[in-house]
């Protein structure tokens, strides 16, 4: 809330509550059912927002031709059956299909499973994109 001065001051309805609420979930794309095969392409990055979708994201580093440096590209996850996005101790986290943490907002990520088209798989891209990378688990640290 704000006074007449334009400060905030705190709400006496919201006073010693858990701030959680107050943090906007990012949406995720989450696949209906397994894949029917095995895909076995790698994706390493670092699990992040798209700000432009409020979509849950992998970002990686792309080089460049030219050699200039690298670009970032972000790679919308169609996550396992189950897996879904909350709010733990104040972090943005993605949660499995058992309840547990899987990773946090910033993790680097090694996930398995292999680029194909959104219809293909089955799902709706949270991003808006054709292309998913289709998530069978993390196959690394």
């Amino acid at each position: 809330m704000v006074d007449d001065s334009g400060s905030r001051r705190e709400d006496p309805a919201t006073a010693g509550r858990d701030r959680d609420s107050d943090l906007l979930l990012p949406g995720l794309t989450v696949q209906r059912q397994a894949p029917p095969e095995a895909l076995l392409a790698q994706l390493i990055g670092t699990l992040e927002i798209d700000t432009s979708t409020n979509c849950l994201v992998v970002r990686i580093a792309v080089g460049t031709a030219a050699g200039t440096g690298d670009s970032l590209v972000d790679i919308d996850v169609a996550w396992p059956p189950g897996w879904s996005v909350a709010i733990r101790n104040g972090e943005i986290t993605l949660i499995d299909a058992a309840g547990q943490t899987a990773r946090r907002l910033g993790d680097e990520v090694w996930v398995g499973g292999g680029s194909v088209d959104a219809d293909r798989a089955g799902v709706v891209s949270c991003t808006g994109r054709k292309q998913v990378f289709v998530a069978s688990g993390f196959s690394g640290p």
